[in-house]
Parts: C-alpha cells; sequence; structure tokens
C-alpha cells in the first residue's frame, strides 16, 4: 500500500506558562487560538502578531502563526514564521521538534525534497520516535531518488536531440557541398564544350537511307548532309565578310 504524506495536527499552545510571560502576550495568543478554532484565520494572524510585538522573545506565537499560514496555503510566510520560533530564546524541546517536522513538510510540498530530508532528520533527532517524521522522511528520500531519474532522463533526451540536430545540420551541409559541386561541374564542362559541334547520337532510318544516297553523290553532298544533322551549341558563328 503506497503511504502519503502525514501532516503534524495543528498544536496550539492555549498557555503560555513561561516564566516572564507577559499577561497580554498569553491573552493575545489565546485569542488568536480562539480565533483560529472558529476558522477565523486573519483574526488569528493579528492576535498572534500582536503577541509577537508584547513578547518577542517567546516562540510559540510565530509557531502558532505558521500553522495558521499553513492551512491558508500561504507555506513561504509559514517557514518564515517557524523559522522565527526555532531562533527564539524561549522555544521549547517539543516545539522545536515539531516545527522542524513542519518545516519539512512545507519543503515537501515545494518539492524540495533535499531541504525536506534535512529537515525531517533535525526532528528525528530531537526525537528518535517520531513514527510520522521517519514516514515522512522516507517518502522524501523516494521522491528525490524519483526527482533525480527524472532530471537524467529529460537530461539524456535533450543531448539525443541535440545530436539529430547537428547530425541533420551535417547532413544539409554535405547535400549542399555535393550540389555545389555538381553545379561546377556542369557549368565546367558546358564551357568546355562551347562552340564545339554536338553530334545527335542515332540516326532514324530515313536518316540513315539519306547519308547512304549523299555519300552515293558525293563528297560535297555528303558535307552538307553531315551539316544538317550536327548541332551547334549557342547562337550561330558569325559570317566571316
Amino acid at each position: 500500500m503506497k503511504k502519503t504524506l502525514v501532516f503534524l495536527p495543528i498544536l496550539l499552545l492555549a498557555v503560555l506558562a513561561l516564566a516572564g510571560c507577559g499577561q497580554s502576550a498569553e491573552r493575545l495568543n489565546n485569542e488568536g487560538n480562539e480565533a483560529f478554532a472558529n476558522q477565523d484565520y486573519e483574526g488569528a494572524l493579528m492576535a498572534y502578531h500582536q503577541a509577537q510585538e508584547e513578547a518577542p522573545e517567546l516562540a510559540e506565537p510565530h509557531y502558532n502563526a505558521a500553522n495558521t499560514h499553513y492551512r491558508q496555503a500561504g507555506y513561504e510566510q509559514a517557514q518564515q514564521e517557524l523559522e522565527q520560533a526555532l531562533v527564539s530564546e524561549e522555544g521549547q524541546g517539543s516545539l522545536d521538534q515539531n516545527s522542524y517536522y513542519n518545516l519539512g513538510n512545507i519543503f515537501f510540498q515545494a518539492e524540495q525534497y533535499e531541504t525536506a530530508i534535512e529537515a525531517y532528520k533535525e526532528a528525528l533527532r530531537l526525537d528518535p520516535d517520531d513514527l510520522q517524521a521517519k514516514q515522512n522522511l522516507e517518502l522524501a528520500l523516494r521522491q528525490l531518488q524519483q526527482q533525480q531519474q527524472e532530471q537524467q532522463q529529460q537530461e539524456q533526451q535533450q543531448d539525443q536531440e541535440n545530436q539529430n540536430q547537428n547530425q541533420d545540420q551535417q547532413n544539409q551541409d554535405q547535400n549542399q557541398d555535393q550540389q555545389d559541386q555538381d553545379q561546377a561541374q556542369d557549368q565546367q564542362q558546358d564551357v568546355q564544350a562551347g562552340g564545339q559541334p554536338q553530334q545527335i547520337r542515332g540516326l532514324t532510318e530515313e536518316q540513315a537511307r539519306q547519308l547512304l544516297e549523299a555519300a552515293s553523290k558525293g563528297t560535297e553532298s555528303l558535307e552538307e548532309f553531315l551539316q544538317q544533322i550536327l548541332v551547334f551549341p549557342g547562337a550561330p558563328p558569325k559570317e566571316d565578310w
């Protein structure tokens, strides 16, 4: 049975149980969670962003905002929020692991399989027992292999097309050269044959009979008959006055 990509369920932290967390940031984050549950994603993002301004050191508002962007197919914004959650000073181990996992999903969606693989590996370093991360890592590895094979086939096909085009061009050049040579030879033969009488090959039965009669009448008659069956190329010679 073919496996499909497994996405991590949305993790929303309703309570920010972190030392030094202001009540305002906690309240805004909870408001964002409430709006998210009601599928009011724009309201959720507004609350999460306000929580980020109140407590920039907190990772949770960034993580929750990333989940909201992801639900709206805003993968680029989700990636930015997850990366910010990972660099926040107050991030938690489980939240970091989930962030890497979701980053892997984002890169997988964008067919950036090598980057997705690294993200899943990082998630497994933080939690080696994460079965979903293992399954998605396996899928990403298969997709990367298939992608590389397709790229290799495309490159081979392009090389073959280039070779065929080069061969066709060579054949055309050779044919053109042969035509030029034949034309030059024909022109040379015409020049060599210029002004010289060309005898028509083969006599009809009537011409043969006339030739015998002319021969029997004498040399002058024979010469006149021969002149009649000779063809001079080009214009007739000018008279010598």
